[in-house]
């Protein structure tokens, strides 16, 4: 808790929460330690999943060859584009229900700790950069319309 003096002194408060925060960040405690724990445990988990997923999407859903993309209308690739996004959103939503099946090994281990905390770390960073990065004709179509619309170089001479 941070005390104030009757005459309020910035000084005292900026390097009470300073100190306060850095003692946080450099403390490596049994919490930090599952935490770190718990982390790596999801991430492989995550990592196994979209490697599964993302396997599966590219053979049936994400077909277009590039030049079929090239062709596509603007539009057309923007409303695709859309959709396919919104099921990556389902799918990754689904994700992370299947990896809060898995138990925390930390929270058996170490008494407690509140398992799961880290989950969100790992569906910003994990699922969603891998995800995307994995899935090579979404990522082509986003090129495209990149390139059609904030670049305003037209591929097939098609009016936007």
């Amino acid at each position: 808790m941070v005390k104030y003096n009757s005459e309020f002194n910035s000084n005292y408060v900026y390097k009470y929460s300073f100190s306060n925060q850095l003692n946080k960040i450099l403390s490596f405690d049994k919490i930090r330690i599952a935490k770190i724990i718990e982390i790596f445990q999801y991430s492989l988990i995550a990592y196994i999943l979209v490697l599964i997923f993302t396997t599966i999407l590219n053979r049936i859903i994400f077909v277009s060859s590039e030049e079929e993309i090239k062709n596509m209308s603007t539009i057309y690739l923007l409303i695709q584009t859309f959709f396919e996004l919104f099921f990556i959103i389902i799918i990754m939503f689904y994700l992370k229900k299947i990896i809060i099946l898995f138990p925390s090994i930390p929270s058996l281990y170490f008494h407690g700790f509140k398992e799961h905390t880290t989950i969100d770390y790992i569906i910003h960073t994990s699922l969603i950069f891998f995800f995307l990065e994995i899935i090579t004709n979404l990522k082509f179509k986003m090129e495209i319309i990149h390139d059609r619309m904030i670049n305003k170089k037209v591929i097939n001479k098609e009016k936007i």
